[in-house]
């Protein structure tokens, strides 16, 4: 099947929820269907990116804790974004937690992301920075077809990366193959060891007061139009062709 699971998570402050959304809208300019699955309970971000939408219930934390899951199911909770076509979001609402629903078991995600592949070309999962804390952005890490591993240029970063790698260094969650890529990169900021400390980035998202301004204003879904955010859109869709052509290797082998 060649619809493909995308989860993305990295450090706290990372930019990994605005990076989700960018990668579905140069996902959906290239004619491609996207259901984005913003997966931290802790923090919900629904209101904080479409302050506006309708949400009729529709929670990801009720899907996972309801009895049986099914594509008519998913369909009912995936909310739409308006003004943007094969774009859907699967998400926890503002004011729920960890707690508010049933616990459920691996299965049940399982049974999600399986369903999820028969309804959208590409899945993408934003996952909560804590994944041993949290069960769907754990497993998300280890069902993924590809994970980018989203890094800011600073010292916090190692810091939450020394304490966290090595909760995710088994096998099956394959965390020597993920992209690695730096994100909010400013010039005078040390890329260089950052990047040689973590044996590497593939690629590199410059800083950008626009869409800084477009996540403090819920405008994250907008396009980007100021000539400064030129070469930020630019690296932009060089990490969606790398996901691509990463995908259809794949397919090939």
């Amino acid at each position: 099947m060649k619809n493909k699971i995308i989860a993305i998570w990295g450090n706290p402050n990372s930019g990994k929820t605005t990076l989700s959304i960018k990668v579905a809208n140069e996902l959906i300019k290239r004619k491609k269907s996207v259901i984005l699955i913003m997966a931290d309970s802790y923090t919900p971000v629904i209101h904080t990116v479409l302050p506006f939408t309708e949400t009729k219930e529709q929670s990801l934390g009720e899907l996972l804790a309801s009895i049986q899951i099914s594509q008519e199911s998913i369909l009912k909770k995936c909310i739409p974004v308006e003004r943007t076509k094969n774009l859907s979001v699967l998400t926890y609402l503002h004011g729920e937690n960890s707690r508010t629903y049933a616990d459920y078991g691996k299965e049940r995600v399982i049974d999600l992301l399986i369903l999820l592949k028969h309804l959208a070309d590409h899945i993408i999962i934003d996952c909560s920075s804590y994944v041993h804390h949290d069960l769907l952005s754990r497993s998300a890490l280890e069902l993924s077809d590809q994970v980018i591993c989203l890094i800011s240029p600073d010292l916090k970063a190692i810091s939450f990366y020394d304490a966290t790698l090595p909760l995710i260094k088994e096998r099956k969650y394959n965390s020597m193959n993920h992209l690695n890529v730096l994100s909010k990169v400013k010039a005078e900021m040390p890329k260089d060891n950052i990047s040689h400390r973590f044996g590497g980035v593939q690629r590199e998202l410059e800083y950008t007061e626009e869409l800084q301004g477009q996540m403090r204003q819920a405008r994250l879904f907008e396009d980007l139009m100021e000539k400064k955010s030129r070469a930020y859109q630019k690296q932009l869709i060089h990490l969606v062709d790398t996901l691509l052509e990463d995908q259809e290797r794949g397919e090939h082998e």
